[in-house]
């Protein structure tokens, strides 16, 4: 779980920090930006900004299907940034092939370091899945059918949510973690910790192999084909990790 702590400094920061590794990132996230905007400019069934907590970001972006099913399944989509950047705006179009198969999008956002901690977000992931619960059948979604899609660190946020007990069991149909994080301390070895200067607390709170998972769900994890072999190597230390448990859980 550790050998990214065998790197020089300049390879954890070539390796673990997406900005040094695709030095040409602006251009994707510009063209990224420009296709949620105009996808959400354009799809007319949708709710937009919904408060989900008492936070300046605990907003979620939903998305419904066209047609008049009144339980659809939900697919609740925690984007990437390293914890410091990116919006649920930046990710609007990824909506588009749910609700061509009738499933609900949900697009979440959080409050951002150094604005708040870690442990913070962490904690309002797990009270935007209590929203969920409570509030997403009026929007004609399946509280029983609850899929979880995270990507860098919206991946670890999804990993740290199936570490929560919530208000009813066995609402988690699945989890997508795509290209994650899942050892928030690696931030203290590239220049990203200027700006999340995490503390120990924060750590300990929310290093995923610190928890147990609490939720029997499906599981796919997936990671860039072109990305770092360092990088790919915290997923495959996740899988691997995930294995041994739910070994020994013996579900």
């Amino acid at each position: 779980m550790f050998e990214w702590k065998k790197l020089s400094s300049d390879e954890k920061e070539l390796y673990l920090n997406p900005k040094k590794s695709v030095p040409d990132y602006p251009i994707y996230q510009k063209n990224a930006t420009k296709s949620a905007y105009e996808f959400r400019r354009t799809y007319n069934k949708k709710h937009i900004n919904i408060t989900y907590g008492k936070r300046v970001n605990q907003k979620l972006d939903i998305f419904i299907p066209s047609n008049a099913n009144k339980k659809f399944p939900v697919q609740l989509y925690f984007h990437g940034g390293y914890w410091i950047g990116r919006d649920k705006f930046d990710h609007s179009h990824i909506a588009g092939p749910a609700i061509t198969n009738n499933i609900i999008h949900v697009s979440v956002n959080y409050d951002l370091c150094p604005r708040v901690t870690l442990d913070i977000i962490v904690k309002e992931t797990f009270e935007c899945l209590e929203w969920i619960i409570q509030n997403i059948s009026k929007y004609g979604g399946d509280t029983h059918n609850i899929n979880l899609v995270g990507h860098s660190a919206g991946a670890h946020l999804v990993a740290m949510a199936l570490t929560k007990s919530y208000s009813i069991n066995s609402f988690i149909n699945s989890a997508v973690l795509i290209s994650g994080i899942y050892q928030p301390q690696i931030t203290r070895d590239i220049s990203i910790n200027d700006i999340i200067n995490i503390s120990e607390k924060a750590i300990n709170l929310t290093d995923v192999y610190k928890h147990s998972l609490i939720h029997n769900t499906n599981f796919l994890v997936i990671t860039g084909d072109e990305e770092p072999e360092a990088w790919k190597l915290l997923s495959k230390n996740y899988c691997k990790w995930f294995n041994e448990f739910y070994w020994l859980k013996s579900w």
